[in-house]
């Protein structure tokens, strides 16, 4: 464990090795890059790329971070590429439409996919990579949620959001000059989804002990100290601090190879992003604008350990969750949103989805444990009247 621990981020690629909680943890990424001027580094980032036919995809913002410079170099460097930018002043949503206009622009012969971008350019390329077995890599262009290093693609659907199942990239490239030069709400977000780890583990945690359900302490600790690491230099953050940037965009990369170890997303995703899916579907079935994904989780990760309290007596006491307190005032050090309403979600939505959220994915959480002594639709009258009095 003390390997795994202290492994360089750049060292986990490649990993394969059995652990004591019975399976055999593999990262199937050939190359993971975190450094500053990383598309300087040409002989790292390219001598593993085959110069037959690249398929570059972003979109109008990825392609200013760093797109178009990547391009250009790739084509100095003489590859054949074929690009595709996705086009509009709407945020790009992972969707039928988005991911069926990649495979009408993709080539037959492509050999490999390129992806600029970060949250739905990852899950559209990664899912593409899935289906047509081409593989993908991934250039970083802000660090704003975990899924760089995940092998899940969440993906709306007829409306509706659902994770399937997707394939690792063969390679992350961050280059964390570009990471600290992203919006200041993506790199929030991104400490967002660091912070859903608090109660995610705990979930995890509270399914061992009532349900048996598998759990991997390596995993656990690999994803708490990352998570620590981040949450010590929290308030250097929001100033774009590139050594902070840097360890944040690390854990967030961890994060992703953990779900990748134990096969689906469970050290890294329980009640706080049931609750943030619940909301983030209710504004895409009504064609509103929602909050960026960590953000949302952020808020969620306060909301449930407030249920946590008020379910203290309910939940196995080896068990220990994280002070809401504790939370507010690492959203505080960074300057995120911690309250549902400032995050723009309605008095009714949120009461909803403390009572609802559950029914998004099977997977046993707080929520269902509030739900089996039925005291949820308690719980979500107490925080409806404690966040909009």
């Amino acid at each position: 464990m003390t390997d795994l621990l202290n492994l360089e981020i750049e060292k986990m690629a490649g990993l394969n090795f059995s652990c004591d909680c019975g399976k055999n943890h593999k990262v199937d990424i050939e190359n993971i890059i975190v450094e500053k001027e990383a598309l300087k580094n040409k002989s790292r980032i390219f001598d593993s790329l085959n110069k037959k036919n690249l398929f570059f995809v972003a979109d109008n913002n990825t392609y200013k971070a760093c797109g178009e410079e990547l391009l250009n170099i790739l084509k100095d460097e003489k590859y054949n590429v074929t690009e595709y930018i996705f086009q509009g002043k709407e945020p790009l949503i992972p969707n039928e439409k988005s991911i069926g206009r990649l495979l009408i622009e993709i080539p037959k012969n492509t050999s490999l996919i390129i992806a600029v971008g970060s949250g739905t350019i990852n899950d559209i390329c990664r899912y593409l990579s899935y289906k047509t077995n081409v593989p993908y890599i991934i250039f970083a262009t802000a660090p704003s949620m975990d899924g760089y290093a995940s092998t899940v693609s969440p993906l709306i659907v007829e409306n509706f959001k659902k994770t399937f199942e997707a394939t690792y990239p063969k390679a992350i490239i961050a280059d964390t000059q570009i990471l600290r030069k992203a919006p200041l709400e993506m790199i929030h977000a991104g400490f967002g989804d660091i912070l859903g780890k608090y109660t995610s583990l705990t979930d995890w945690e509270l399914s061992k002990y009532i349900n048996k359900e598998y759990y991997c302490e390596k995993t656990v600790k690999l994803v708490e100290k990352a998570r620590d690491l981040c949450v010590k230099n929290a308030q250097k953050i929001s100033q774009r601090s590139e050594e902070v940037i840097k360890q944040l965009t690390e854990a967030l990369i961890i994060s992703g190879i953990a779900i990748g170890f134990v096969g689906y997303s469970r050290p890294a995703s329980g009640a706080e992003h049931h609750i943030a899916h619940f909301w983030e579907i209710d504004a895409i079935s009504k064609n509103k604008p929602h909050p960026l994904h960590g953000n949302a989780v952020g808020v969620g990760t306060v909301v449930v350990s407030m249920i946590y309290r008020l379910m203290k007596d309910k939940i196995p006491k080896k068990i220990s969750p994280p002070d809401p307190e504790y939370l507010i005032s690492l959203h505080e050090k960074v300057g995120s949103i911690y309250d549902p309403k400032e995050l723009g979600i309605s008095k009714e939505l949120f009461k909803e989805s403390i009572i609802h959220a559950r029914e998004i994915r099977n997977r046993y959480t707080i929520l269902q444990l509030a739900y089996e002594h039925n005291q949820l639709e308690k719980i979500a009258q107490i925080l409806t009247e404690k966040f909009y009095a």
